[in-house]
């Protein structure tokens, strides 16, 4: 079987999936390949609510099969991390797998390039699927990589790596809509700019330790292009229809500075009306 047709298959497949209750889940589909012959195909939730499509697909599709040497085909890099069961990279080490093919990196930056580092420490040999099946893969995928890269909620906590989608994690909608642009300074600060075209200026809040604090988001100094905010430290955003987003980063993470992430954690609020954030609901 060429890998092509096992390209089209899994794609195929994935278009199965269905979200959990209330969750905004990755389509994902894997297929193994051992001596030319397929040996079986499965995909996310196929069985029960959640289960990965590997685990399905080793434990329940192909449980006591030798799958050992045989070529694992996964239109989603394999998370290093579960609540239930093993991690899918553990599962395919644990397994004997030779070679996998990946269709896309998770966006998820807890994830994103770990499963494929952890892979390669094991000796395992690992190609991607051909651009032409991974953009459909990633148009299967829109909704669930477009939440790592913006939310349309008015307040709300964002966990996302910075050093990608240059920089830009959108929050809010419409005319409350702000595209808030980071680049790393170290793990211990962050810099932030007014670069993005909906946003008018960014201040830095000095003498608040909690957005509830803030008085008056527009009393703050607004006349750089950027700043920079240290750990548990707070920022105003205007947009250009002038409403505010407060910002407190909660944690950074950088590579550059020996973490194995680049991460930054924040919480964030946007006003609809107004400047003071006590008691504001957003």
């Amino acid at each position: 079987m060429v890998k092509e047709d096992v390209f089209r298959l899994t794609i195929e497949e994935e278009k199965k999936c269905k979200s959990e209750q209330g969750k905004i889940s990755p389509r994902v589909s894997a297929a193994i390949v051992k001596e030319g012959a397929l040996l079986g195909v499965a995909h996310r939730g196929q069985h029960n609510d959640g289960d990965h499509a590997e685990y399905t697909l080793f434990e329940k599709e192909l449980k006591d099969i030798d799958v050992s040497g045989a070529i694992l085909f996964t239109t989603l890099e394999p998370c290093t991390s579960r609540k239930t069961h093993k991690p899918c990279a553990d599962w395919i080490i644990e397994k004997g797998i030779s070679k996998i093919y990946i269709g896309m990196l998770d966006p998820n930056p807890k994830i994103y390039l770990a499963g494929v580092r952890k892979l390669k420490d094991a000796k395992i040999d690992i190609e991607y699927y051909d651009e032409k099946y991974r953009l459909e893969i990633e148009a299967d995928n829109k909704a669930f990589i477009e939440q790592y890269k913006a939310n349309p909620k008015l307040e709300g906590q964002i966990i996302f790596d910075y050093t990608n989608n240059n920089g830009t994690y959108t929050v809010g909608y419409q005319e409350y809509m702000f595209d808030l642009k980071f680049s790393n300074a170290s793990n211990r600060s962050i810099h932030i700019y007014n670069d993005n075209a909906n946003i008018d200026c960014i201040s830095e809040v000095l003498d608040c330790t909690q957005i509830s604090q803030i008085v008056d988001a527009s009393i703050y100094d607004s006349s750089s292009r950027s700043r920079t905010i240290n750990n548990s430290g707070i920022a105003i955003f205007r947009n250009i229809n002038g409403h505010y987003c407060a910002i407190k980063i909660n944690s950074i993470s950088a590579r550059s500075h020996g973490d194995k992430l680049n991460e930054v954690n924040i919480d964030y609020k946007i006003l609809t009306a107004g400047s003071d954030f006590r008691n504001n609901i957003g």
